[in-house]
């Protein structure tokens, strides 16, 4: 799924340690081992998904110069793993942990989706990336009120009165989009602008 080839250099990002194809091709084959072994196979199609959205992404050279491309590939094998960790685990804990896990579950989910909204954006339609960070964020949760929206009509219940699932559903998309904002603005704030890397400070005459 994963190219283990990674032929671009990515442009060095503070705070993660480069992640190379072949490594992201291990855990990768990691997590699909653990699925297998515990025999959790509806998440398969999960993971193929996953793998096959890292590759692609591996295979394009904007992507493989982003600033921040570390960053997406943690967050996405991350939210791989995270649902292996969850799902996978054979004991469960108290009515009220496993309701919080749902809801991290559903805020990585939100994450991630808006994460991959954002780089279409950003490097395939090539949007700036003030534009492509805003139409992410308000494009997923269009999407996210859509989708309560249709389970209203698809369950005859009145269209727009939201129950506590989907209030629930729709505070965690807003609460991933939040995150996905955070990337790049982390990103800005771990970086000095070039004219002051390596430049002596002014003195008055």
């Amino acid at each position: 799924m994963i190219s283990p080839i990674h032929p671009h250099p990515a442009v060095d990002e503070p705070k993660f340690a480069p992640m190379s194809g072949a490594f992201l091709l291990f855990i990768w084959s990691a997590a699909v081992l653990v699925i297998g072994w515990t025999g959790q196979l509806y998440i398969l199609p999960y993971a193929a998904a996953m793998g096959v959205l890292l590759g692609l992404l591996h295979r394009l050279r904007p992507y493989c110069e982003h600033v921040d491309r570390r960053t997406y590939d943690l967050i996405f094998m991350g939210y791989l793993w995270a649902v292996v960790a969850v799902r996978c685990r054979p004991f469960r804990w108290s009515p009220t942990v496993e309701y919080a896990l749902n809801i991290a579950e559903h805020v990585g989910f939100a994450l991630v989706v808006g994460s991959l909204m954002h780089l279409v954006l950003l490097l395939v339609l090539r949007w700036s990336p003030r534009s492509a960070l805003i139409g992410a964020v308000i494009g997923f949760n269009l999407l996210g009120i859509g989708n309560e929206l249709f389970q209203d009509w698809m369950g005859g219940d009145p269209i727009g009165l939201f129950d506590t699932d989907a209030w629930k559903d729709t505070a965690a998309n807003a609460a991933g989009s939040v995150l996905l904002s955070l990337v790049p603005i982390r990103s800005a704030l771990s970086r000095k602008p070039p004219h002051d890397v390596g430049q002596a400070p002014e003195s008055n005459p």
